[in-house]
């Protein structure tokens, strides 16, 4: 009696239809995990920006708290804060900045664009753009707040409202909006003295 043994194995075809379906499910597992680190790196630089736009604010802010003088004088154009430093001895003016903003440069101090970390993601070459839409800076408080003139004019508002968009993808658009409002601790300071002379 003679045995027969039968080889089993697979078909060409079937081994070509299971090589593209791994492929296909190969391929949309790496597309999903190549749009996710793509996204989760995007929020992480959006989160770099924003922060770094705080200490910008941050700063602005410190800076206007602390000063002894304040002015504002607004063109067609920009609208520009000045800040100065008063002698005690002298009652001159020791020291003068100002913070200014254009679309195309930022915020500016002393008409110098700001340099934050991470300012190199805005070059020339940088996938990212920020421009300023709104850059505001006002005092708040009117006669229906408080009659006290020192009040008044010491209570302020900066409002800078930041659009970022990205070069290769126009449809990318994020609006970031930093409101404060503050006391002028060293202007009230220094009006009050000079009203008790």
């Amino acid at each position: 009696m003679k045995l027969t043994y039968f080889k089993s194995g697979f078909t060409i075809v079937e081994v070509m239809l299971s090589m593209v379906i791994s492929s296909a499910v190969f391929w949309g597992l790496m597309t999903l995990y190549l749009d996710v680190a793509e996204n989760h790196t995007r929020d992480q630089i959006i989160e770099e920006i924003r922060f770094n736009l705080t200490i910008a604010m941050d700063r602005i802010v410190e800076d206007i708290r602390g000063a002894d003088s304040i002015s504002i004088s607004t063109t067609p154009f920009s609208k520009k804060i000045k800040i100065m430093e008063i002698d005690n001895q002298t009652g001159r003016v020791a020291e003068e900045h100002s913070y200014s903003s254009k679309d195309d440069e930022g915020i500016l101090y002393d008409d110098e664009a700001i340099n934050l970390p991470g300012h190199h993601l805005f070059n020339d070459d940088g996938p990212y753009i920020i421009t300023i839409e709104d850059f505001e800076f006002e005092s708040t408080l009117n006669d229906y707040d408080t009659s006290k003139d020192a009040l008044q004019e010491n209570f302020y508002d900066l409002i800078v409202i930041f659009k970022l968009s990205k070069l290769s993808d126009e449809t990318f658009e994020r609006i970031f909006t930093f409101e404060q409002r503050f006391f002028s601790l060293n202007k009230f300071a220094t009006r009050t003295s000079d009203d008790e002379t």
